[in-house]
């Protein structure tokens, strides 16, 4: 009996040795969650604040959605997101001060602002941080040279521009002649290249190719200009919906019925129809997505309910805050690391990205930079017709 006893209060003891840490682990407290801080810098104040107004409002909700998908985990520690906006206040100085306050913070990951003096201006100031930047959507190569290793492109419009031109032949064989409208704005240099290249290559004829002043408000001298050639097609390759409006109504006031075209994207298509006058809403392909069509990805759908709940219009420029933190965010978690440094590395050699359009692969050599601008695997492509908006993506085109 005496054994018998031992061997139960033995057994008894070794039971008590192998379950109390598993009840331990049961009843202890998951790890609190920690925060990132990622910068973005826009115009809150300045000229071009009310055109910017939506990325400052789309900026707690895209953190939103990131965080009701569980944040970042990097090395079994979650992170939940916090974005933190400073105002560039649409000047050059006002965005390099930005910058810095958000590095002094201690602020290494940074959604870059839309405007490309801006970009230009504040960039020797993060590359000597090592601060990563984000741009969600640029037309200019030159903002991703050897000298901005830390510094990549959410879509490169330029890449559009190949695949435009195919779909415009496909629905427009009988299109002959081009007249090419852009803006007085460096950025536009290598669209303002690539866009004839790609023009003649499909044997098109370029009749009329000109820039306008930023601050243009009558278009009908250009346009007047333009016509006068007996283009086919008019392309704004890109730009903003300010100056889309006013070209299309003036072109279509003075008797142009044909398609017009933005590859690179002249705004939010859906902001662009309410500017036209319906009689003119027909015809116009533009290379920014519609934001409201039902085929967007799930991040888009879930980021358009949160935007909408602060009484704020969904727009394109809604969605640039959400576009660029995610690049980055894939970054670290596949660095596991907030090294900035390591997590260059690991964003180069993804071979495809996430976007909310899609996914992508690292190109820009090509255009004379790094290979740190992404080339959508489908080109987005949102038309009025009829005075509705419509969207399809398409397959890009090499």
């Amino acid at each position: 009996m005496k054994k018998v006893s031992l061997l139960v209060v033995v057994s008894f003891l070794l039971l008590a040795v192998v379950l109390l840490p598993l009840m331990s682990a049961c009843t202890q407290e998951p790890a609190e969650s920690k925060t990132l801080k990622i910068g973005a810098i826009t115009s809150v104040t300045g000229p071009l604040a009310p055109g910017l107004k939506a990325v400052f409002d789309a900026a707690k909700p895209a953190a939103d959605v990131f965080n009701q998908r569980g944040g970042v985990t990097v090395n079994g520690q979650q992170y939940l997101i916090e974005i933190v906006v400073e105002d560039d206040k649409s000047s050059p100085p006002d965005a390099v001060a930005a910058a810095q306050k958000l590095i002094q913070a201690g602020i290494k990951f940074i959604v870059m602002p839309v405007i490309p003096p801006n970009v230009h201006a504040l960039a020797p100031v993060c590359e000597e941080a090592k601060a990563i930047r984000v741009s969600a959507m640029q037309c200019d190569p030159g903002m991703f040279g050897p000298e901005n290793r830390y510094h990549f492109d959410a879509v490169m419009t330029v890449y559009h521009i190949s695949t435009y031109y195919d779909y415009l032949l496909k629905n427009y064989p009988q299109v002959k002649k081009v007249a090419i409208l852009m803006p007085d704005d460096p950025g536009m240099d290598v669209p303002g290249v690539v866009t004839p290249q790609e023009a003649q290559k499909r044997g098109l004829e370029v009749v009329f190719q000109e820039r306008y002043p930023n601050d243009t408000q009558d278009f009908y001298p250009i346009v007047t200009k333009a016509l006068a050639q007996k283009p086919d097609v008019i392309d704004g390759i890109g730009g903003l919906a300010v100056w889309a409006a006013p070209i299309i109504n003036s072109a279509r006031e003075l008797g142009f019925t044909g398609p017009i075209m933005a590859p690179c994207g002249l705004g939010d298509t859906n902001l662009i129809n309410s500017m036209l006058k319906p009689e003119y809403a027909y015809e116009f392909y533009n290379g920014l997505p519609d934001v409201l069509s039902d085929k967007m990805t799930p991040i888009v759908k879930e980021l358009r309910p949160l935007v909408e709940q602060t009484e704020t219009p969904f727009f394109f420029d809604s969605t640039l805050v959400l576009t660029a933190s995610w690049i980055m965010l894939q970054g670290i978690e596949k660095a596991q690391s907030f090294d900035t440094d390591q997590v260059v590395a690991a964003l180069e050699s993804m071979e495809s990205v996430d976007t909310p359009w899609g996914k992508g692969t690292w190109g820009g050599e090509d255009l004379g930079g790094l290979n740190h601008m992404l080339k959508p695997d489908n080109i987005s492509i949102s038309k009025i017709m009829n005075g509705k908006v419509e969207f399809e993506f398409v397959k890009r085109v090499d």
